[in-house]
């Protein structure tokens, strides 16, 4: 079969770019399907994740639009990218004669509806719709799409006129170690340093437990344009030996078990993927109840703790019960666990080759 995934940017980091490689990669090397990825904006940055030699890539080479002051010209600049990207996307498609075209982000979702083709075209929700700038232009994107794909229930009944809506979690690899001392005192966040995961919020909570827990570190991993920023409310509070910014790290399977908590402070997700390998390799969770995501993931007084949305007072009590009892953190750890199996590549691939061989 040709399969065929549409990204809006193959050079970002994110989730979206991760998971979409490893399925490109296991249906082409595994299950010998004829896959091509399609990237569609022009980005001279490294790639993150690899391809397997056995996977097409495709750069349409689209422009970015501008980022103009003026409405106008960036109105103008954003239909002139669109229509770039819709005929060099056909192009492509014409020439590959897919079976099946799996849309991802954003720009794909937009692009669904101007994709001439026979093919199946399957639209994947990442992020969750009602945090999308442009999703009432996914109106157009339902009623052209064989189905829409959602990684939650709840961003799933956003989709009302879809002919057909299911709902597959986002998957990992089993983890190949787990946290063996729940004593260590030192807590994990994991993210891109942006204003949607909040960590301007975690620092804020943590100041809070700094002078009754001083042994704890905080340590957040990962990379974004808000790092300066971050840094300077680190130093503003006085934080510098309680909080780190460690960076990006391409090993963090393998940096979760040295912790023995992990915090997440989004304010919006679509699943994120940082608490389902978190949980995976046993460590509990305290976690703001952020649309969506939290909640299919931590049930409260189980495997972590969930708290209010921005909530800050009530996030700092829930980190001061985690931190205050090793035996707690090793239970809801423990039950962790067992949580993240539900999230195992061999227990959500399946899902995909149903929706692949209709």
């Amino acid at each position: 079969m040709r399969i065929v995934y549409v990204v809006e940017d193959f050079s970002e980091n994110g989730g979206v770019e991760r998971i979409v490689s490893d399925k490109a990669n296991t249906l082409a090397t595994e299950l010998q399907h004829e896959v091509t990825l399609i990237t569609v904006y022009r980005d001279s940055r490294p790639q993150r994740y690899k391809l397997h030699e056995s996977v097409s890539f495709i750069q349409l080479d689209v422009p970015f639009a501008q980022r103009a002051n003026n409405a106008l010209v960036r109105l103008l600049s954003r239909l002139k990218t669109m229509f770039i990207a819709v005929y060099r996307l056909n192009r492509a498609v014409r020439k590959l004669n897919p079976d099946i075209i799996f849309f991802t982000t954003t720009l794909g979702a937009i692009l669904l509806p101007f994709c001439l083709t026979k093919a199946r075209k399957i639209y994947e929700s990442h992020l969750a719709r009602i945090f999308n700038p442009f999703n009432r232009l996914f109106f157009l994107t339902e009623l052209s799409a064989e189905r829409i794909i959602c990684l939650t229930k709840d961003d799933a009944c956003e989709f009302k006129y879809a002919r057909k809506v299911n709902v597959i979690p986002n998957y990992i690899n089993s983890a190949t170690q787990h946290v063996v001392d729940y004593g260590v005192k030192k807590a994990i966040a994991v993210g891109r340093l942006e204003h949607q995961k909040g960590f301007d919020l975690l620092i804020n909570c943590w100041q809070t437990v700094a002078m009754q827990y001083p042994e704890w570190q905080l340590h957040i991993y990962g990379e974004g344009s808000m790092r300066e920023q971050l840094q300077q409310q680190i130093n503003t509070l006085k934080l510098q030996d309680k909080v780190r910014l460690c960076g990006r790290n391409d090993n963090i399977m393998e940096v979760y078990p040295q912790y023995s908590l992990h915090l997440m402070t989004s304010r919006y997700e679509g699943l994120p993927m940082t608490l389902i390998e978190a949980q995976s390799c046993g460590l509990p969770s305290v976690v703001f109840n952020f649309k969506y995501g939290a909640s299919d993931v931590v049930t409260s007084g189980h495997n972590g703790l969930l708290v209010k949305q921005n909530d800050c007072r009530l996030f700092s009590d829930a980190m001061e019960k985690m931190l205050s009892s090793e035996a707690l953190r090793k239970e809801y750890g423990t039950n962790a666990l067992n949580v993240g199996q539900r999230y195992l590549k061999e227990n959500v691939f399946g899902k995909w080759m149903q929706i692949i061989d209709l």
